[in-house]
């Protein structure tokens, strides 16, 4: 049992890939205290950081619910991504048959801006196929039924939708980091493949948690089609026609604007979140069950209705 709690808390909490590790939380608290201070709302900074109506709406609590019940699984040893994809990885690598070009040398910044590139190229792909496929489209409702958003809504995942994410995602991104590391760097060991991830540390060291918050961020027109911004992903999950199946993009803005996809932001657009139409209406009850049978039972009907 000890050893469990330690190890939940050397995975999780104290994990630089999980976005909620306390240095992340204290960065976000610290930007967010340069934004406030840029803008002058005339109220106090922690009210304003931490809203009453959105911290405590009623879709905030089914967030806790689910990142908890997310987390149980971590504490259960159900394999998670960021543990997988290096193994992935380094079985692909070593199965190749040919380094082709072993002979160009990276250096791990260099190696970690071309995984990083090729994974984000995946995932939104993968994040698009969640909104097209209706299979898959209910599972992924339950994250765009949050009506306020805050850093724990990253969390707020169907479990079925979490297990078969963490699958896709190892096999998908395992893959093509198998496939460069067999073909640029095939000496690269498991610890140094799990080490690639500068990238990810700066991400949630700057912009991360604000995806998921109340706090309009934009990068302007020229930035967002480069890098997806805090108010791109607002945006994401706006309940406005003209946003809907924009800004699939996790880090990398450049995949919408190549599949046409990307929606600029303005400087402070007025976004309302949640789903609207008949077949999401259970989700938007904001309980418990349905998030967890509603999905379900439209995977196995018909029509998924």
């Amino acid at each position: 049992m000890t050893e469990s709690i330690t190890n939940f808390f050397s995975t999780v909490l104290f994990n630089t890939s999980f976005q909620l590790a306390p240095v992340y939380v204290i960065s976000f608290c610290v930007i967010a205290w340069v934004v406030y201070r840029m803008r002058y709302t005339g109220r106090g900074f922690w009210k304003w950081l931490f809203p009453r109506d959105v911290y405590l709406h009623k879709s905030g609590s089914i967030d806790v619910m689910l990142f908890s019940l997310g987390q149980f699984l971590v504490y259960l040893g159900v394999a998670t991504r960021l543990a997988a994809v290096p193994a992935m990885a380094a079985y692909v690598a070593n199965i190749m048959p040919v380094a082709p070009l072993e002979q160009i040398q990276f250096s791990p910044v260099g190696l970690a801006l071309l995984l990083l590139v090729s994974s984000d190229f995946a995932l939104y792909w993968a994040h698009r196929l969640h909104h097209t496929i209706k299979t898959l489209w209910p599972l992924h409702a339950v994250h765009h039924s949050a009506e306020v958003l805050t850093p724990l809504t990253a969390f707020r995942q169907h479990p079925l939708s979490g297990v078969l994410g963490i699958a896709i995602n190892t096999f998908i991104v395992g893959t093509i980091y198998g496939v460069l590391v067999g073909t640029f760097a095939p000496d690269m060991t498991l610890a140094e493949i799990a080490g690639v991830n500068a990238f990810v540390v700066v991400a949630n060291l700057t912009v991360t948690n604000f995806q998921h918050s109340h706090i309009w961020i934009s990068f302007g027109p020229v930035v967002e089609r480069i890098f997806i911004s805090p108010a791109q992903h607002q945006v994401h999950h706006s309940t406005k026609p003209e946003h809907f199946n924009k800004n699939f993009g996790q880090t990398l803005a450049i995949w919408d604007w190549m599949f046409g996809s990307l929606y600029i932001t303005g400087e402070d657009e007025q976004v309302t979140f949640g789903l609207e139409g008949q077949a999401d209406a259970s989700l938007m009850t904001q309980r418990l069950w349905p998030m967890l049978w509603d999905p379900v039972r439209r995977m196995l009907t018909p029509g998924g209705s």
